[in-house]
């Protein structure tokens, strides 16, 4: 028996993983795909292709209003979690792993996800915005290159 369609793929009902992720080849879309082999977790996988917007389609709007990726559906649950620091700490949490039970060592834990998903996912993602596709685009901005390529290498010192 097969259930609704997503993005034009036939979603199947029985014999599924709890977890379906849709992502793309990006940064943000590699940390739940890491976090998901790492812990060893079965997922159904739908890649979300920009060339064609899929991201922006009915559907996928209706798992995430924001039209970015990553997205998880819990099946178990029942519901979609989209930001990839929520879905980390989702996954964390539903498959206890890699988020220890002390409260001291949690919340050093929890700090480092929150520089990653604030500061260094940001940051990384402006300076590849501004090399890679503004400029290529005829959008040169030496500044803001200068400043986010800037700020990624001092956030990784």
């Amino acid at each position: 028996a097969f259930g609704r369609r997503l993005l034009g793929r036939q979603v199947a009902t029985m014999s599924q993983p709890d977890i379906h992720l849709y992502t793309a080849a990006t940064m943000n879309g590699y940390k739940p795909v890491i976090f998901l082999e790492e812990a060893g977790v079965p997922y159904d996988l739908t890649f979300i292709d920009f060339s064609k917007k899929q991201q922006h389609a009915p559907d996928y709007l209706k798992l995430n209003p924001n039209g970015k990726i990553p997205t998880i559906e819990d099946r178990v649950e029942g519901r979609p979690i989209f930001e990839s620091g929520a879905i980390l700490w989702h996954l964390a949490e539903k498959y206890q792993k890699f988020l220890p039970k002390d409260a001291l060592a949690r919340s050093e834990v929890m700090q480092w996800m929150f520089f990653q998903v604030g500061h260094v996912g940001p940051m990384m993602g402006q300076a590849m915005y501004f090399q890679r596709i503004a400029a290529p685009n005829g959008h040169e901005e030496p500044f803001s290159i200068k400043r986010y390529v800037d700020e990624s290498r001092r956030l990784l010192e």
